[in-house]
């Protein structure tokens, strides 16, 4: 196609790299994706660059100059042109950035025929030779897919602007439809329409109601919805619905004829209102009667004679109409939006003129919306938009109506649906449960705020880009794009582009569509995001700001706005982020949380800076009023306090009133003075000395201003009621969704049994260091099984897994010579520490970026003692760390791999020995309780691995497992383990218990995950945004300090919701979130209210949504280009029992907690020899921590009751003699 020219004219040349892009006119779509070849070409010295005309497509100006050496050496200044070597026309001058311009970013083609394996060729070889050939398809076989995208056997992957032909609304693989899918299969599948089923009348009610309300066919948008006006008949595709809308049209057309008369039959053989019109560019099907009326000869000439009786006209066409439609005309059939034929849209006025000829004539209008309607266009159909003198009779619909299950429908009014009786028209399989069921759910989604919002908004931002196209290749492209909303189209001038355009693209691994002669299809999910559509481009604001005055900028605090820092009110200013930014109108101030303890509105207001007088209280007090507000704008403030001074004025006298201001409300100016005058003042330095109160009030003033300043609730949680816990106030109850007692273990029963018998025979503390004193039983029993758990040869204890690793990484990186720690940059403080306490240096590698950590690792010899610190499960954001590939590089580089497994133990694997047990679940599972290592695999090659007793195990204590010598010299060697006082042996005792229960049930874990995924959901469906990770962590994002702390304060004290939210500098600023837990013993009841709280906190604070995120870019990994907000969890359905029905089941309110019977006598005989065995008795005594709970026996049946089952059990009071 294109070759190097050589000019023995041309006074000096260089040679370029030349990205010769076909693509380039969906650079705004495709990005890195798009298709790409590399060419050399010639350029002269006024920068001429001369190329041969394609032999195949017209494609000469879509180039862009990527500099290869330094082209200002050669050709100084001036305008890139471009020429047609065979002529030497310029074709027209293309303003090409030397450095940069439309297209430079892509890729030759990687997806070829000829890259396809033997595998799939011999597949598709033998398909071949079954299958009828009347489809031309590429040679590859999708496999899967995922959102917008689609994988292929050999591993390719595609982004998928074609949608199915505009059939994935939810893209592909969407949970929600995947589960009303098996819920709905695994009831009913189908009864025929001779039975009525459950959803085939909901789904009908659901488009009805949604047209009346929404606009449609006769209906103004914001029309109250009613129980009439319109009918459904379900159809399996949308073929068969436009037969069956062209079906009843012709006999509406016979009624109406034989009505207009009297003495006419509809069946006499002088009627003739049996002609249908359609129109040109036309695509209704190619079943023999939507045959007739889809006006393409291609489609029609092969099976001719058609249906007689069809009229084709012109789409937009006005004078033509009354010739077309007249009094013979039964039917006219339209797309508003044509796909097939071009993405052609229909003229309102034509539309009027339209359907004021088909109400002439007494023609019934039919709007074939298969492609366009059911909100692709932005609105429930194309003509939703239209005014309703536009609107038709019939609607027909198929394609996203279920998400790529089979279902079409017709949507008629009541004076067309009237005609048709019982017996007039069927189907077997149309309206089947199953097809509803689906259909239902996706209308519900496509339907929501969020939903229309994102195409509306992902519908312009496409469009906008779009249309700087024609601009940047007028020779190539058709000047307008067509269409509206997410049914796009892109013309071009020579027909022969578009399809040999789509093979391409298809080459480069991206899906379009081509739409009648001259135009490309764009046909995406409904669903898709800006990181799909393109690469978001950068602030302009932020781009022109040095990095270092965007630093001072955002530590500095506004004068206008104290709260908020100068960089985000001058970011108000900025054209991308400023609309984004909810700043409001006046000063924000703070305000006070509502409590009802009285210490801790003293504490709220000292906190403040505030000190009333005494004898004020709460009530007297505005800002702790009924709102329970966390925070409040200065004048509500003010109005507040005026509104409460009038309503004293009104109930006591001018000297009453006044006495109660003066000692009440610390805001009035007497009581402020007087407060003032009571202050207590702070301790002043002798001259010439530190001023050390000073000092401290310095360093506490900036974490304020900064809003990193960290706030301790009183929590108090309740073991009877976890996961509820009380406040200051025993009375005040809230529910708890940020511990990290994940399991609830620290209320289990035989958990706390095992600790009150422990305590009652070994006291309260251990009595002194391990190597002084304090080195028991207990102790060792609990080292041992850690050390079975992860089936290491040993295991060491330390009071905290912060000095756990602390102790570990400083001793590691003290006695190992010349020792260099590699260290993720999301680890934990702990380990930092560690590290820091040591000599040894420290290179950061990116998150879990392996390229960055092997290249980090090259940079060493071999023989260097080297240790890469990492953990499996990132508790701030989820994510999950690559654990074997990083074994890999340790092993190739000689390094010792520290793994840190506390936010994971108990939590992964079938015995809860973590992430790394987890990536080899089978084999763990079968060696049972082996204390030996299982050869290869993933835990057996990590050589350090910690955890803790405070999370998942719901004790406190921290531990580290590894070989023999490496416990013993951590043991022998390590300050933060031999001068700490060890842990009390009941402590001890309670976390053995635990852990032994926990490796012997997995139940707790699989219902952890089960209520997490549901969260997840919820949260999904409401566009609340989510950090999206495999793990059990449900992070969501705020990115905002104050919002943080407003949102988990309103949270608390507006819907008893305990979230705490998380800020700088446990995430870094501009990331700040709620981190929530969700424990198995969270019911269903409490999940939907917390996850309604946190939609209404969204909505009143004006929090940024996901799509709000993925509008700016994108943070803390949600809403960011190229990026997908889903991401398979680590426990599999067939780990959770999903596969084989054996999922324990979410609680719901008054649902007693399962107890695992043979977990519990497991644990139990840990401690037969120290505390003794406890005798078996048929039932729990009254007061026991078993009573009132669900007993489970062995990993099967669910008891009733401990009634039901022997359970040992021992009365608190005979423990003591065990």
């Amino acid at each position: 196609m294109v070759r190097n020219v050589r000019d023995s004219d041309m006074i000096r040349t260089t040679k370029f790299h030349v990205k010769f892009n076909v693509l380039s006119t969906f650079y705004a779509i495709w990005g890195a994706n798009t298709a790409a070849a590399v060419f050399h070409f010639d350029c002269d010295a006024q920068r001429t660059i001369r190329i041969r005309r394609p032999a195949q497509l017209y494609i000469h100006t879509i180039i862009t100059i990527k500099r290869h050496h330094d082209f200002h050496e050669h050709a100084p200044g001036g305008e890139t042109r471009t020429e047609d070597a065979t002529t030497g026309t310029i074709l027209h001058p293309l303003h090409v950035n030397i450095d940069g311009g439309p297209s430079t970013r892509y890729k030759t083609p990687t997806h070829t025929s000829s890259s396809s394996s033997d595998a799939t060729a011999k597949t598709l070889s033998r398909a071949s030779e079954y299958l009828l050939p009347v489809y031309a398809r590429p040679d590859f076989i999708l496999s899967h897919g995922k959102g917008s995208y689609v994988w292929d056997t050999d591993g390719r992957k595609y982004l998928d602007f074609s949608a199915g032909i505009a059939v994935n609304a939810l893209g592909h693989a969407d949970d929600g439809v995947t589960q009303v899918i098996t819920e709905q299969a695994g009831k009913l599948l189908h009864t025929s329409n001779v039975y009525h089923n459950e959803w085939a009348g909901q789904l009908a009610e659901l488009l009805v109601t949604l047209t009346q309300s929404e606009g449609g066919l006769g209906s103004a948008p914001g029309k109250a919805s009613t129980s009439s006006g319109a009918k459904v008949f379900f159809a399996n595709s949308g073929t068969e619905a436009n037969e069956g809308a062209l079906k009843i049209a012709r006999k509406v057309g016979k009624d109406r004829w034989a009505a207009a008369a009297a003495g006419r039959s509809w069946d006499s053989p002088e009627c003739h209102k049996t002609r249908i019109a359609c129109f040109e560019g036309s695509f209704h099907g190619r079943s023999m009667g939507a045959l007739s009326v889809t006006s393409n000869p291609k489609y029609q000439a092969p099976f001719a004679p058609l249906l007689p009786g069809v009229d084709v006209g012109r789409l937009n066409d006005l004078e033509g109409l009354k010739t077309l439609v007249g009094e013979d005309t039964c039917a006219v059939i339209v797309e508003p939006i044509q796909g097939e034929g071009g993405i052609n849209m229909a003229d309102v006025d034509w539309l009027r003129a339209l359907r004021k000829r088909c109400d002439e004539v007494g023609a019934v209008l039919i709007y074939d919306e298969i492609q366009c309607g059911l909100y692709r266009t932005g609105t429930l159909w194309a003509h939703s938009a239209f005014p309703e003198d536009c609107h038709p009779d019939v609607v027909t619909m198929a394609k996203p109506l279920a998400n790529g299950y089979p279902i079409g429908a017709v949507l008629l009014r009541d004076s067309v649906a009237q005609t048709m009786t019982a017996g007039t028209h069927g189907t077997t399989f149309g309206g089947s449960p199953l097809a509803c069921a689906v259909g239902h759910h996706v209308l519900s989604r496509l339907t929501s705020r969020t939903s229309v919002a994102q195409i509306e908004e992902i519908s312009k931002y496409l469009t906008g880009r779009l249309e700087q196209l024609p601009r940047w290749f007028p020779n190539i492209l058709q000047t307008n794009i067509r269409g509206r909303g997410l049914i796009l189209g892109l013309g071009f001038k020579n027909h022969e582009i578009p399809g040999r355009l789509v093979g391409m693209a298809r080459e480069r691994g991206v899906f379009v569509l081509t739409a009648g002669k001259d135009a490309v299809r764009l046909v995406p999910s409904l669903n898709v995001g800006k990181e799909e559509v393109d690469l978001a481009a950068s602030c302009p604001f932020l781009g022109r700001t040095k990095t270092k005055t965007l630093r001072t900028l955002c530590t500095s605090s506004s004068t206008r706005f104290p709260s908020l820092s100068v960089l985000t009110e001058r970011a108000t200013k900025c054209p991308v982020m400023g609309p984004a930014l909810n700043v409001r109108s006046k000063e924000i101030v703070a305000g006070y949380a509502s409590v009802a303890g009285k210490a801790d509105v003293e504490k709220i207001h000292k906190e403040q800076g505030v000190f009333p007088p005494a004898g004020a209280t709460i009530e007297m007090c505005p800002h702790a009023s009924a709102a329970r507000a966390a925070a409040r704008m200065a004048d509500e403030l003010a109005a507040a306090a005026k509104l409460k001074a009038k309503a004293d004025a009104a109930k006591h006298s001018k000297a009453e009133s006044a006495a109660a201001a003066a000692a009440g409300c610390p805001f009035h100016q007497k009581a402020a003075a007087a407060a003032e005058a009571k202050v207590a003042k702070p301790k002043v330095a002798a001259p010439g000395t530190f001023n050390y109160e000073s000092f401290y009030v310095d360093e506490l003033d900036k974490k304020h201003k900064d809003a990193s300043y960290r706030y301790f609730n009183n929590i108090n949680r309740l073991a009877a009621k976890f996961p509820v816990a009380h406040t200051s106030d025993v009375k005040d109850e809230v529910e708890v969704w940020c511990a990290n007692d994940y399991l609830g273990m620290g209320n289990n029963p035989v958990v706390l049994e095992t600790m009150h018998r422990a305590l009652d025979k070994y006291g309260h503390g251990a009595g002194g260091t391990r190597n002084i004193a304090g080195n028991g039983a207990m102790h060792l029993g609990l080292e041992q099984e850690l050390a079975t758990l992860h089936r290491k040869p040993a295991a060491l204890v330390f009071s905290s897994c912060y000095v756990a690793n602390d102790a570990t990484l400083s001793t590691l990186g003290t006695k190992l010579p010349g020792c260099v720690f590699f260290s993720d940059t999301m680890n934990h403080a702990s380990m930092i520490q560690g590290m820091r306490h040591s000599p040894a240096k420290r290179v950061l590698f990116k998150h879990n970026d392996l390229a960055d950590l092997e290249a980090k690792l090259k940079q060493y010899p071999k023989e260097t003692p080297k240790v890469i610190a990492f953990e499996s499960v990132y508790s701030m954001c989820g994510s999950i760390g690559p654990i074997k590939e990083i074994c890999d590089l340790a092993e190739q580089y000689g390094a010792l791999t520290f793994l840190d497994e506390v936010h994971a133990v108990g939590l992964y694997g079938p015995r809860g020995a973590g992430v790394a047990e987890h990536l080899d679940y089978e084999a763990h599972k079968s060696a049972g309780e082996s204390p030996d290592a299982i050869p290869g695999s993933v835990m057996d090659r990590v050589d350090i691995i910690t955890g803790t007793l405070g999370k998942a195990y719901g004790a406190v204590g921290g531990y580290i497992a590894g070989s023999d010598d490496f416990v013993d010299m951590i043991r022998s060697y390590a300050p933060g383990f031999i001068f700490t006082t060890s842990l009390p042996p009941a402590t001890v005792a309670g976390a053995r218990a635990s852990v032994a229960y926990q490796k012997a049930y997995v139940g707790d874990r699989q219902l952890k995950q089960v209520n997490v995924r549901e969260v997840k959901r919820r949260f999904a469906e409401l566009d609340v945004p989510v950090v999206p990770g495999p793990s059990h962590i449900v992070p969501v994002l705020v990115g905002d300090a104050a919002l943080a702390k407003a949102a988990s304060d309103k949270l608390l004290g507006e819907h008893n919701i305990y979230v705490q939210s998380i800020n700088y500098p446990t995430v870094a600023r501009g990331e700040e979130r709620l981190r929530i837990t969700v424990t198995p013993r969270h019911t269903l009841e409490q999940m939907d209210k917390l996850v309604r709280a946190v939609d209404k906190i969204f909505t009143e604070l004006k929090i940024n949504r996901l799509q709000d995120w993925k509008a700016l870019g994108g943070r803390a990994g949600v809403g960011l280009p190229n990026s997908t907000d889903h991401v398979d969890p680590m426990w599999n359905d067939e780990q959770l029992g999903l596969t084989n029905g054996t999922t324990p089941k979410t609680l719901r309110n008054g649902d007693k907690a399962v107890v695992d019977a043979t977990s519990v006598a497991i644990a139990r005989n840990r401690f037969n020899t120290l505390l003794g065995k406890v005798e078996m008795t048929p039932a729990a005594p009254k007061g026991s921590g078993f009573a009132g709970l669900t007993m489970k026996a062995g990993t099967g049946a669910t008891r009733a009751s401990t009634e039901d089952v022997q359970i040992p059990t021992a009365p608190l009071a005979a423990a003591a003699s065990a």
